[in-house]
Protein backbone atom coordinates (compact mmCIF):
# COMPACT_ATOMS: atom_id res chain seq x y z
CA UNK A 1 0.00 0.00 0.00
CA UNK A 2 1.67 3.40 -1.08
CA UNK A 3 1.25 6.59 1.56
CA UNK A 4 -1.00 8.79 -0.22
CA UNK A 5 0.60 11.45 2.04
CA UNK A 6 4.24 10.76 1.22
CA UNK A 7 4.26 8.24 -1.92
CA UNK A 8 8.20 7.87 -0.88
CA UNK A 9 6.94 6.33 1.99
CA UNK A 10 5.67 2.77 1.24
CA UNK A 11 3.70 1.83 4.65
CA UNK A 12 4.27 -1.93 3.69
CA UNK A 13 7.94 -1.40 4.71
CA UNK A 14 7.60 -0.04 7.99
CA UNK A 15 9.86 -2.13 10.01
CA UNK A 16 9.20 -1.06 13.29
CA UNK A 17 11.94 1.00 14.09
CA UNK A 18 10.73 4.08 15.05
CA UNK A 19 11.10 3.63 19.07
CA UNK A 20 14.16 4.73 21.12
CA UNK A 21 14.41 1.23 22.44
CA UNK A 22 15.14 -0.41 19.13
CA UNK A 23 16.75 2.74 17.60
CA UNK A 24 19.24 2.70 20.28
CA UNK A 25 20.14 -1.34 19.02
CA UNK A 26 21.24 0.01 16.14
CA UNK A 27 24.14 2.59 17.13
CA UNK A 28 27.05 1.25 18.62
CA UNK A 29 28.05 3.65 21.45
CA UNK A 30 31.71 4.11 20.91
CA UNK A 31 33.96 6.64 21.86
CA UNK A 32 35.12 9.48 19.05
CA UNK A 33 37.47 8.19 16.59
CA UNK A 34 39.50 8.07 13.29
CA UNK A 35 41.99 6.19 11.20
CA UNK A 36 45.37 6.71 10.36
CA UNK A 37 47.29 5.45 7.40
CA UNK A 38 51.07 4.55 7.92
CA UNK A 39 53.48 3.50 5.66
CA UNK A 40 56.54 0.76 7.15
CA UNK A 41 57.89 3.35 8.95
CA UNK A 42 55.25 4.64 10.93
CA UNK A 43 54.76 7.88 9.22
CA UNK A 44 51.17 9.14 8.54
CA UNK A 45 49.99 8.63 5.14
CA UNK A 46 46.28 10.42 5.61
CA UNK A 47 43.46 10.14 7.74
CA UNK A 48 40.06 8.70 7.57
CA UNK A 49 36.78 9.02 9.29
CA UNK A 50 35.97 5.27 8.58
CA UNK A 51 37.63 2.06 8.82
CA UNK A 52 36.40 1.10 5.52
CA UNK A 53 38.06 4.04 3.75
CA UNK A 54 41.60 3.59 5.93
CA UNK A 55 41.19 -0.69 4.11
CA UNK A 56 40.56 0.78 0.52
CA UNK A 57 43.64 2.98 0.99
CA UNK A 58 45.73 -0.01 2.63
CA UNK A 59 44.62 -1.99 -0.47
CA UNK A 60 45.17 0.11 -3.12
CA UNK A 61 48.45 0.99 -1.60
CA UNK A 62 49.50 -2.65 -1.42
CA UNK A 63 52.91 -2.48 -2.98
CA UNK A 64 53.68 -0.42 -0.10
CA UNK A 65 52.55 -2.19 2.63
CA UNK A 66 50.48 -0.04 4.59
CA UNK A 67 48.76 -0.06 7.59
CA UNK A 68 46.22 1.28 9.48
CA UNK A 69 45.50 2.23 13.15
CA UNK A 70 42.15 3.21 15.18
CA UNK A 71 43.35 6.67 17.48
CA UNK A 72 41.10 7.55 19.64
CA UNK A 73 40.05 11.25 20.64
CA UNK A 74 40.80 12.44 24.31
CA UNK A 75 38.00 13.35 26.29
CA UNK A 76 35.74 16.50 26.20
CA UNK A 77 36.17 18.70 29.13
CA UNK A 78 33.91 21.25 30.32
CA UNK A 79 35.25 24.80 31.15
CA UNK A 80 33.52 27.13 32.76
CA UNK A 81 34.63 30.75 31.50
CA UNK A 82 34.08 34.29 33.04
CA UNK A 83 31.75 36.64 31.29
CA UNK A 84 31.92 40.78 31.36
CA UNK A 85 29.07 42.57 30.89
CA UNK A 86 29.07 45.79 28.78
CA UNK A 87 26.95 48.98 29.48
CA UNK A 88 24.91 50.19 26.35
CA UNK A 89 24.75 49.17 23.14
CA UNK A 90 28.31 47.44 21.86
CA UNK A 91 27.39 47.92 18.31
CA UNK A 92 30.39 48.90 16.25
CA UNK A 93 30.02 52.49 14.27
CA UNK A 94 29.57 52.71 10.74
CA UNK A 95 32.10 52.37 8.40
CA UNK A 96 32.59 55.48 6.24
CA UNK A 97 33.71 54.63 2.65
CA UNK A 98 36.42 57.54 1.37
CA UNK A 99 36.03 58.67 -2.45
CA UNK A 100 37.97 57.47 -5.20
CA UNK A 101 40.44 60.49 -4.69
CA UNK A 102 41.19 59.92 -0.85
CA UNK A 103 41.74 55.57 -0.77
CA UNK A 104 45.28 54.55 -1.02
CA UNK A 105 46.19 51.00 -2.09
CA UNK A 106 46.62 48.10 0.93
CA UNK A 107 50.27 47.53 0.96
CA UNK A 108 50.87 44.96 4.30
Amino acid sequence: MINQRNPLKDLSSDMGLTTRELQSKLVINEPAHYFEVRDTRGNRYCHCGSEKYAQEICERNWAYDYTYVKIYFPPQETVDVSHTTIPGDPELPPQQILPDTQQEPFNP
